[in-house]
C-alpha cells in the first residue's frame, strides 16, 4: 500500500512516499481502507518540534494521521459487531486493549487515554507502528476503538468526529452548564469547543480569534461575541470587560505561551482553565493562578464518561446525526496524498491559505 512516512528527520526532508506492506488484522483487529483523513495541529506540532518530548518519544518510522474515515477491509478473529464494508471512524488512543494486556488501573474505569502502558503502545492510530495511521491507504484498528458511521452523516462531516470528541471530553471536564466561558483559539479545536459548549448550555461564550475568516467561522457557529486580533482587537481586554468580573471557565485550543497567560488573566477568581491545546517548555508566572485560585485541567483524548456511560465519540456522532453541530464550514481545503507538501504548507500557513482543517482524500 501506498503510505506517506516519517523518519524523524527535519521537516520537510523527512517524509516520504513509500510502498509499505499492508498488515493484515490479528484477533480483535480490524484492517480500515481510508478514505478521508484530517490533519490536525497537534502532527504539525510533533514535525515541528513544537512538542519535542513527543517528537522524541514516538517510534520512527511512523505513520501520522488519527482523524479518520473508513471502510472495513478485512476482519479479524473475535469481532463480532463489525463486517466488512462498513464506514467507520476510530478513537486514536491507544491503551492495554491494544496490547491484549489486563487493563490496567486507568484502563479499568475508562481512561485508556491515561493507560499506564501507552508508552508500549506508542499512543494509538496514528501513532503507533502497531496500527499505522490515516496517511495511508489502509491502518489497523483495535474494535473497541471503531465506531460506525450514522447513515445520513457524510465523510466530509464525519472526519471532525475526533476533533469533537475532544470537545466534548473538554466540557465534561469544564462542565459549561450555565457558565459563561471564553474560547481562546478559533482554528479546528477551538471552533469544536465552541460548538461542544453550544450544545452543552454554556450561557454565554466568548471567542478569541486571530484572523478575520476565523472570527466569521466563529460567529457563524454561534459565538456571542468574538474578539479577532486581526481587526486590531484585544481579546483579553475585551472578553474581560464585557463579562465584568471574567469568565467562569476559560477552554484554551491554542497551546502556546501567550494564549496561557490570556487564560490566566480572563478567568475569574475561583474558575476554571481548560488547557486543550498542546504545547512544548514554557516560561510562565504562576502567581495569578494561586492568588485568583484557578484550576488548570489538562486535556488529552477523549475518554469513557461514566457518568453518562457512554464515550465522547459516540455522544459526537449522534450531535452529528440529529444536527446539533455544524460541521460543514470547518473542512476547508482537500488534497490528495502525493500533495503532501502542499497540504502540509495549507496547515502550517494558516493566514495565507485561510484555512482550518486540511484533509487527505482517497477517492
Amino acid at each position: 500500500m501506498q503510505a506517506l512516512v516519517w523518519d524523524g528527520s527535519p521537516y520537510p526532508e523527512g517524509f516520504h512516499i513509500e510502498d509499505v506492506e499492508k498488515k493484515a488484522p490479528g484477533k480483535g483487529w480490524v484492517s480500515i481502507k481510508t478514505k478521508i483523513c484530517g490533519i490536525c495541529g497537534s502532527d504539525m506540532g510533533i514535525i515541528k518540534r513544537k512538542m519535542a518530548f513527543l517528537a522524541d518519544f514516538l517510534p520512527k518510522p511512523i505513520i501520522f494521521g488519527h482523524e479518520i474515515v473508513g471502510i472495513i477491509d478485512e476482519v479479524g478473529e473475535g469481532v463480532e459487531h463489525f463486517k466488512k464494508g462498513d464506514r467507520v471512524t476510530v478513537d486514536a488512543a491507544g491503551g492495554c486493549a491494544e496490547l491484549g494486556l489486563e487493563p490496567c488501573d486507568m484502563c479499568k474505569i475508562g481512561l485508556y487515554n491515561l493507560c499506564y502502558n501507552q508508552a508500549v503502545t506508542g499512543g494509538g492510530v496514528g501513532y503507533s507502528q502497531l496500527n499505522g495511521g490515516g496517511f495511508a491507504e489502509y491502518f489497523l484498528a483495535h474494535k473497541s476503538k471503531v465506531y460506525k458511521i450514522p447513515d445520513n452523516v457524510s465523510d466530509e462531516d464525519a472526519v471532525l468526529t475526533e476533533p469533537l470528541a475532544t470537545g466534548i471530553h473538554s466540557c465534561f471536564k469544564g462542565n459549561p452548564a450555565g457558565k459563561r466561558v471564553a474560547v481562546i483559539g478559533a482554528g479546528t479545536i477551538g471552533l469544536q469547543l465552541l460548538q461542544a459548549n453550544k450544545v452543552m448550555g454554556a450561557d454565554r461564550i466568548y471567542v478569541a480569534a486571530e484572523f478575520e475568516y476565523q472570527a466569521k467561522l466563529a460567529e457563524q457557529l454561534g459565538a456571542d461575541k468574538v474578539y479577532c486580533l486581526e481587526r486590531g482587537e484585544i481579546p483579553a481586554l475585551g472578553i474581560t470587560v464585557d463579562s465584568g468580573k471574567g469568565v467562569d471557565q476559560t477552554y484554551e485550543g491554542v497551546g502556546s505561551e501567550q494564549t496561557l497567560r490570556e487564560a490566566i488573566s480572563i478567568t475569574k477568581q475561583g474558575g476554571d482553565i481548560i488547557f486543550v491545546g498542546m504545547m512544548g517548555e514554557a516560561t510562565i508566572d504562576f502567581t495569578m493562578i494561586n492568588i485568583k485560585e484557578l484550576t488548570l485541567h489538562g486535556i488529552y483524548g477523549y475518554p469513557f464518561k461514566p457518568e453518562v456511560v457512554r464515550s465522547p465519540f459516540d455522544i459526537a456522532l449522534e450531535w452529528e446525526e440529529k444536527g446539533k453541530v455544524n460541521n460543514k464550514p470547518l473542512l476547508s481545503h482537500t488534497y490528495k496524498l502525493e500533495q503532501w507538501k502542499e497540504a502540509f504548507e495549507a496547515q502550517l500557513d494558516k493566514k495565507k491559505y485561510k484555512s482550518t482543517k486540511v484533509v487527505f482524500k482517497y477517492y
